[in-house]
């Protein structure tokens, strides 16, 4: 049987939908002459017989529901991933402007000098 590569899929992503199991990586990069880190190249065929299926419902499964794992991530991706800018320098917080507030009534403008001489 044959199965193709996609865009983001690893030997261990195909193992598992066309073996029901991560284990069945060895048998396909045996089987395809690759190694088990090997970076598959999207379109990449490759082929696999039914007795390395370790799984067989979960290989059912998988292929009922149409799902095609893609777990792999090229060093550039994992590079951007990564990637820490740089402060250019450390910011202050001496320049920051505050909002305008604007003036409240509050219980302390009922003590004041106003308000006691009224009822003085």
């Amino acid at each position: 049987m044959k199965t193709t590569a996609r865009e983001g899929q690893c030997l261990v992503d195909i193992a598992l939908a066309a073996t029901g199991s991560v284990e069945g990586v060895w048998a396909l990069a045996l089987r395809n002459d690759v190694s088990v880190t090997a970076e598959l190249r999207n379109g990449m065929e490759l082929t696999w017989l039914p007795d390395d299926v370790e799984d067989a419902d979960v290989a059912a499964r998988y292929r009922a529901e149409k799902i095609e794992p893609a777990t792999d991530i090229s060093a550039r991706q994992l590079a951007l991933l990564l990637e820490v800018p740089e402060a250019d320098e450390t910011p202050t917080y001496g320049g920051v402007r505050a909002d305008d507030v604007a003036p409240q009534v509050t219980r302390a403008d009922a003590c004041s000098d106003e308000f006691t001489a009224a009822f003085a």
